[in-house]
């Protein structure tokens, strides 16, 4: 599995086109915002945006890790291969989320150093660590319906469903707009989002204040809903193929 998983990782790097929007947007965003001044929950605008930035990057690096890449093979008729090979379908769910966790990881160091670096964020490393292991952990949901997505669209049509699912999760979730800007109905819908949970853990990690249960909880339930739906959909094509 580990030859898959490198393999896997190595194609995902190639892909330009990945890189530029999970890694190379986000930081022109910090740039270009990070030097405002102002407090909220005693965080700077450098501090809000460097997490802000960090859960946009590792949601769309987990989706565009698995989906996209997923619907093409697919229809190339790779997913018929690799049913036929010795790796196991609980290898290859494994391996998938965990290639989708370890590309997490470069934009997420990125958005760190330029928060030290440019926006002059200061954090303890019991902090950082938290964060971390927030953005980390909170990003399997997003692994998940980033699978869920590869297997229920195909082709082109998984890019454009995820890339619309991945800005209705930023914008829903409060991470390009403060989300108590938004209307009441919004608010509504954003709360119960994955997108919203992530980036209250990440802002309490900085913070230093206590990660809400709730929080936790509901990231969990939805990596549990979307997973239970990517193995229905695996089973419902490997009893069709």
């Amino acid at each position: 599995m580990a030859a898959f998983l490198r393999f896997e990782i190595i194609r995902s790097l190639r892909n330009f086109r990945f890189l530029i929007f999970i890694v190379a947007f986000p930081v022109l965003i910090y740039l270009i915002y990070a030097k405002q001044h102002g407090l909220s929950q005693g965080l700077t605008v450098a501090a809000i945006l460097m997490v802000s930035m960090a859960v946009w990057s590792g949601m769309g690096s987990a989706m565009f890790a698995t989906g996209p890449q997923l619907a093409r093979e697919r229809a190339s008729g790779w997913m018929r291969q690799l049913r036929v090979s010795p790796i196991s379908a609980p290898r290859w769910f494994t391996a998938k989320v965990a290639q989708a966790l370890l590309l997490i990881i470069p934009g997420f160091v990125l958005l760190i150093a330029l928060g030290f670096g440019y926006g002059h964020v200061h954090l303890a490393a019991a902090r950082l660590g938290a964060l971390a292991a927030v953005l980390v952990l909170g990003a399997i949901p997003f692994c998940v319906l980033g699978l869920v997505v590869g297997l229920y669209f195909d082709g082109q049509t998984a890019q454009v469903a995820q890339t619309l699912i991945l800005f209705l999760l930023a914008f829903l979730g409060g991470i390009f707009i403060p989300w108590s800007s938004l209307p009441h109905a919004m608010q509504v819908i954003g709360k119960v989002l994955p997108s919203y949970h992530l980036a209250q853990l990440g802002w309490n990690a900085v913070a230093g204040q206590h990660l809400a249960v709730s929080d936790i909880a509901v990231l969990a339930a939805w990596a549990a809903g979307l997973g239970a739906l990517a193995i229905w959909r695996w089973r419902q094509e490997s009893t069709a193929a």
